[in-house]
């Protein structure tokens, strides 16, 4: 919302410059933003706290500078004349969605373009200038916080009913766009059909014209939370929704059918009808709060004095009676945000000003809360991947739809009231939102970077909501596809995770360059050249991006950090490099497995190298790997080393039809 230096000063009975409001302003932590001024007036706009819905109006402002000066507060005039009988019956369907309804006829008014004077007000508040009705309308709202709306009476049949929209129903509105609501919405309905979307907008079925002779103002109180979900669901938001959302007093309701009454009868003329109300016609019984001193100056650090607090809060329109060492006080119904003994003591500080505390490091003995096994597993296995070279970011768990559009074998989790149409949905993979953030650093100049993200996803299955813990890993323009497998590897061997084969099989993130990865037969994940296909829907077709992703629920129970001493052998190691020629489909596993059942003294087994060559046949690779041999109990001599590697090349080209290139070594 815009304010306006001037239209405040005229709810102040006195003197007050607008530097002065500015700066009184900055103090009440409202971050006023200067948008336009002149020699005389300054529109600014203000950033009002949730729970502050009384600030959105100029009254409120008004009100809120008061301690400050010396002015006392001028009401508007509300006062009027009812010269019309005519009225319309209101219905409430459940009042938990609509406290309290009220709405006035009036007949006979004039509907012609605003005069010159409300056009500048209205102008100065940052809204369009409409009929002149229409304009007192949204000038009530931003002078009291109070959302109206003016109906033509004559479109209207039978009487008012505020109820929840029924299946099928649909609401052209006033902005000219279809509405489809159901029953999570809140209506306005006649006796035939529904003519608004309660406190947030009109429809044009009902809407004022040029042509419109008689009237129907609404002012009333709807459930906040239905407001939220109503705009959310709808995705509009407007003015009136953002004031309801914050919720409204029934005295702030009263106060706006009165003041637009009056304004309409000054500018449009007219017969005023009666009131009609439902709901909750009168102002719950007072809120009751005591407030200690000795709580009040333990909080603030300082001594207030009890004149302080009772002019204060007495400026404000709190009713303040002492007794002995208590205030009790009463706030007025428009200060929603004050439940409590501490929200005054607040205030109390705030208009002491925060500077006028003194600073000190409150002492507190702070006791470590132990953590859970699995926290405690999650947070090492992040340190390991820091030391790995890798960096972590962290996402929302919200997603776009087209982010989940990759995984066409699970169910994703749709939000019903999601804070942007671009969020919908709750993430299944954490791929997509890993290739934004790549994409966006590579847009600012990042050439190569390394990252891993840990979170959870989710989904649907059997009928119920599911979540996974994940990790991700992945490396642009920084290695190849060895270099991450090497880093998972490396990953797997310091948290002892044993018995772990890749296995060539489609992916979701690549179809032909895709490994899943199993360990003790259990698919735990993928690693994958990202297909091009994917790069090019996140413009990043020009960088070479390899990735990972890991269910760590299926190993978590296996994780260990334990590290076992085993002493070093005396004896030294021998090593022999082989290169054979498999068939392509060949895995290292395999390779692996079948040198390892040989029983031999095998310390370890270190691939180096495969390639193609024209001179092979097609359906053929060449692969060269390293064995070390080393026996606990003495030097191995060389025709020792020389029975085992023959042992090997017989073994691999009986089982696995390899056949040998060549063989070198040395001890």
């Amino acid at each position: 919302m815009r304010y306006s230096y001037k239209l405040i000063k005229e709810y102040l009975d006195g003197v007050v410059s607008r530097e002065e409001l500015i700066k009184y302003l900055e103090i009440l932590g409202l971050n006023p933003a200067v948008v336009d001024k002149n020699e005389n007036d300054i529109l600014f706009e203000l950033e009002t706290p949730a729970n502050r819905g009384d600030l959105l109006s100029l009254i409120g402002v008004a009100r809120e500078i008061l301690p400050f000066i010396t002015a006392s507060f001028k009401m508007p005039p509300l006062t009027f004349e009812e010269t019309s009988t005519k009225a319309v019956p209101v219905r409430i369907e459940d009042e938990n969605d609509c406290i309290y309804y009220s709405c006035r006829v009036v007949e006979n008014i004039s509907v012609k373009e605003t005069a010159q004077f409300l056009k500048d007000r209205i102008e100065k508040l940052g809204y369009r200038t409409s009929f002149n009705v229409v304009d007192i309308s949204n000038y009530v709202m931003a002078e009291t916080g109070q959302p109206l709306h003016i109906f033509d009476l004559d479109k209207i049949d039978g009487y008012i009913e505020i109820r929840r929209a029924r299946k099928g129903e649909y609401l052209v509105t006033i902005d000219g766009k279809k509405r489809e609501i159901d029953e999570d919405i809140l209506v306005i309905a006649d006796s035939k059909k529904v003519i608004a979307i309660a406190g947030i907008m009109g429809g044009q079925n009902s809407e004022v014209t040029a042509g419109t002779k008689n009237i129907l103002i609404e002012s009333a109180i709807f459930n906040p939370v239905i407001v939220r979900r109503g705009s959310k669901k709808i995705g509009l938001a407007t003015e009136a929704s953002a004031r309801f959302e914050k919720g409204i007093s029934i005295d702030v309701c009263k106060t706006g059918m009165a003041r637009a009454t009056f304004l309409i009868k000054e500018v449009c003329r007219g017969d005023i009808g009666p009131l009609s109300e439902s709901g909750r016609k009168k102002e719950i019984s007072p809120l009751v709060i005591r407030l200690n001193m000795a709580k009040v100056n333990n909080l603030s650090g300082i001594e207030i004095e009890d004149g302080f607090i009772v002019d204060l809060l007495t400026r404000l329109n709190f009713k303040v009676k002492k007794n002995k060492k208590l205030f009790i006080i009463n706030p007025p119904s428009y200060r929603n945000d004050i439940k409590e003994d501490v929200d005054i003591i607040e205030e109390i500080i705030k208009y002491r000003q925060y500077e006028t505390v003194p600073a000190s490091i409150p002492f507190a003995s702070i006791k470590a809360t132990p953590s859970s096994p699995e926290v405690e597993k999650l947070e090492k296995i992040r340190d390991i991947c820091i030391n790995l070279g890798f960096t972590e970011v962290i996402h929302m768990g919200i997603t776009s739809e087209e982010n989940i559009s990759f995984n066409k074998k699970i169910i994703p989790v749709e939000i019903e009231n999601p804070i942007s149409n671009n969020l919908k949905f709750m993430r299944t993979s954490l791929i997509p939102e890993m290739l934004e953030t790549i994409r966006f650093n590579i847009y600012h100049g990042t050439e190569s970077c390394n990252l891993f993200e840990m979170g959870r996803v989710y989904y649907r299955g059997n009928g119920d909501f599911k979540e996974e813990i994940r990790i991700s890993f992945i490396i642009v323009n920084s290695g190849d596809f060895f270099t991450l497998k090497g880093k998972l590897e490396k990953l797997f061997d310091k948290i002892h995770i044993k018995n772990l084969q890749f296995k060539k099989e489609a992916g979701i993130f690549s179809i032909e360059n895709n490994l899943v990865i199993y360990v003790d037969d259990t698919n735990i994940g993928d690693i994958f050249i990202l297909s091009d296909d994917i790069k090019n829907r996140f413009d990043l077709k020009n960088n070479e991006i390899h990735g990972c992703e890991i269910n760590l629920e299926k190993i978590l129970d296996k994780v260990s950090f334990i590290d076992f001493f085993k002493e070093p052998s005396r004896y030294p190691a021998s090593k022999r490099d082989f290169s054979f020629i498999f068939h392509k489909d060949i895995e290292w596993k395999e390779i692996e497995d079948t040198i390892l059942s040989l029983n031999l003294p095998v310390e370890k087994i270190e691939f180096f190298d495969f390639y193609r060559t024209k001179d092979m046949a097609e359906d053929t690779i060449s692969i060269s790997f390293s064995v070390f041999f080393r026996s606990p109990s003495g030097t191995l001599e060389n025709e020792d080393v020389v029975s085992f590697s023959e042992k090997i090349v017989e073994t691999i080209s009986l089982k696995l039809k390899g056949q040998l290139r060549g063989t070198c070594g040395k001890t």
